[in-house]
């Protein structure tokens, strides 16, 4: 196979057309698929992919049955013989036709809406000794008036502005809007501020991902306005909702932008795709797939095993929130070790109680542990369940319970942390960091931590000093660490990157100690840890995949670490963890297609 002459395979290790033409052999049935089978097999997953020279034109190509199964191996070479690449294996997936009928193009028309995606930035942001934006009520700018009196006094005009947005008040309230549209006038009147950046920040005005909500109406209304203005005047109004730093923000040249867990958000017009409603079957039911392998097939399945009497020690409950976890996205794309059920962490209210549990009643809110939650009932064990905590929601008690029992398990189990020691919580504003940076403050250890710069501030809300945060996307932390501890270091590392990270890691325990590895990507030999440095211990930690058998036998465990039981010894109510986002049960295909993209968001450290 060739390219055409006018295709340039320049800047490409294989081009991606002479690629796609070399697997169309996988069609003809002679490697691929049986003749008695319809379906179609189709490109899955790649593994042992090796590029061993690129730029070629010509290729030749030889596809052969992979041991693994249904897949392929693939042998690329160019005209004389020499490699170009090769693919250990080709996992393939089959396809009926219905399903590539659905995926085809529509015929009904084009419809759009609009869409937030995140961005990146398209440079880099000013060098440290570039002043900083001013802050309208913070510093020598109480207050607009506060700009244009030290304008009137020859200050000169800064680079970039930033002006929060008061709140709005309830009912009818134009505060907002009347205050930001003074703003804009007496802006665009200056022409001293012509080459001025005014960013205006608003809280709660827009729904930027699935679950957001508009708590500030009269903010939103900001929105519309400002809106206008850009339209008018581009380049001189930037609009940002949440957030705390601007700085990194501008550098994406977006003029509308919505931060969510430290991650920017652009508006993008993309292509209307239907989520319908699943249709609910008679009797009690659960979401579940009809075939494993795709987010297109789910659905709400009969369950009649929720009728059954409850067995001894069973607790009943009527569902009002269940936690999505990665572990439900893999169930329904068949990727998950073993057979398992859709929905294992959920909240609710106990409806029933087997006759010998005397522990729980009727009535009580309750979340913990469940098989195929995601459903208006579930039954689980009584030792899985805990009392929700006041002030908490359902869905925030729907969240809680796997991420506190995998750092709960990590923290009491696998090493038993000491008031007084140091510990580093790599990725600590993720879900299970969140709880383990709580649960660590909770039993008197020091507090080290690392996130992605954007997520400082969520640290420190958490009550971590800024000497003791580090950068996850770079090897800094090491030295910022040792050098902040005299050379002690840590006396437990909770870890979940992987390469060098690890290893900068694991010189953070100088003097011997406790290596948890809740990653998958990069587990050491605790053996050979051992033997390299007397005094380590290396654990793995397998909740993060949970383990039922496991639940059962660390009752006690649970109990002791509940949330309930957190919160009497502190006398405080831990916090839930992250901010959850409530998501429609009859429409969880975009539910589970966000829980994947966020999984991949926070891959990355």
């Amino acid at each position: 196979m060739r390219l055409p002459g006018d295709a340039d395979a320049d800047g490409f290790g294989v081009h991606p057309a002479l690629l796609d033409a070399a697997l169309h052999g996988m069609v003809l049935g002679a490697v691929a698929r049986d003749a008695a089978d319809p379906a179609i097999r189709l490109p899955f997953a790649w593994s042992g992919v090796t590029l061993h020279a690129g730029g070629a034109t010509r290729l030749r190509v030889r596809l052969a049955p992979a041991p693994s199964g249904d897949a392929v191996s693939v042998q690329v070479a160019d005209t004389s013989g020499a490699p170009v690449a090769s693919i250990e294996s080709l996992s393939l997936r089959a396809v009926s036709a219905d399903q590539l009928a659905a995926a085809g193009p529509r015929t009904d028309g084009s419809l759009f809406e609009v869409r937030w995606a995140p961005v990146r930035p398209a440079g880099e942001p000013d060098e440290p000794d570039e002043p900083g934006p001013v802050v309208l009520g913070a510093g020598d700018h109480p207050d607009a008036d506060a700009l244009f009196a030290a304008l009137d006094a020859g200050q000169e005009a800064p680079a970039t502005v930033v002006a929060p947005v008061p709140a709005g008040g309830t009912g009818a309230d134009h505060g907002p809007a009347g205050w930001t549209l003074e703003l804009i006038r007496r802006w665009l009147a200056d022409d001293r501020l012509a080459g001025t950046t005014l960013v205006l920040r608003t809280r709660h005005a827009v729904a930027a991902q699935p679950g957001d909500r508009v708590a500030d109406p009269a903010q939103a209304a900001v929105w519309g306005l400002v809106r206008v203005a850009q339209s008018e005047h581009p380049g001189r109004f930037v609009l940002v909702d949440g957030g705390a730093d601007v700085v990194p923000l501008l550098v994406t040249g977006e003029p509308q932008l919505a931060v969510r867990d430290g991650v920017a958000y652009a508006p993008r017009l993309a292509r209307t795709t239907d989520s319908p409603v699943l249709a609910a079957p008679d009797g009690p039911w659960r979401l579940g797939v009809t075939a494993a392998g795709t987010l297109e097939n789910l659905a709400l399945l009969p369950a009649p095993e929720l009728t059954e009497p409850l067995a001894p020690g069973q607790v009943r409950i009527a569902v009002r929130a269940a936690g999505l976890n990665f572990r439900d996205v893999l169930i329904a794309l068949d990727m998950y070790p073993g057979t398992a059920v859709i929905g294992g962490e959920a909240a609710g209210i106990v409806t029933e109680v087997a006759d010998d549990v005397t522990t729980i009643t009727p009535g009580q809110r309750v979340m913990g542990l469940f098989t195929g939650a995601m459903g208006p009932s579930a039954v689980t064990d009584r030792r899985l369940v805990a009392p929700v905590p006041q002030g908490w929601s359902f869905a925030q008690a729907a969240a809680a319970p796997i991420v506190f029992l995998t750092a709960c398990y990590a923290l009491t189990r696998l090493t038993v942390l000491r008031p007084g020691e140091r510990i580093l919580i790599h990725a600590a504003t993720g879900g299970v960091g969140t709880a383990a940076v709580q649960l660590a403050r909770h039993l008197g250890a020091e507090v080290y931590a690392t996130a992605s710069t954007p997520k400082w501030e969520t640290l420190r809300g958490q009550g971590v000093g800024d000497d003791r945060i580090g950068n996850s996307r770079t090897l800094d932390f090491e030295r910022q660490f040792l050098d902040a501890t005299g050379g002690a270091g840590m006396d437990v590392v909770l870890d979940c990157l992987a390469r060098e990270f690890v290893d900068a890691s694991l010189r953070l325990l100088p003097r011997g100690g406790h290596f948890l590895e809740m990653g998958k990507t990069d587990v050491r030999d605790r053996q050979v840890v051992a033997a390299d440095h007397p005094g380590w211990s290396i654990r793995r930690s397998t909740w993060s995949t949970p383990d039922r058998t496991w639940s059962l036998r660390c009752s006690a465990s649970w109990a002791g670490c509940s949330l309930r039981g957190a919160a009497a010894a502190t006398g405080h109510r831990i916090r839930h963890p992250r901010g959850t986002r409530r998501l429609p049960a009859p429409q969880p295909g975009p539910a589970h297609r966000q829980g994947r993209a966020d999984r991949t968001r926070r891959n990355r450290p």
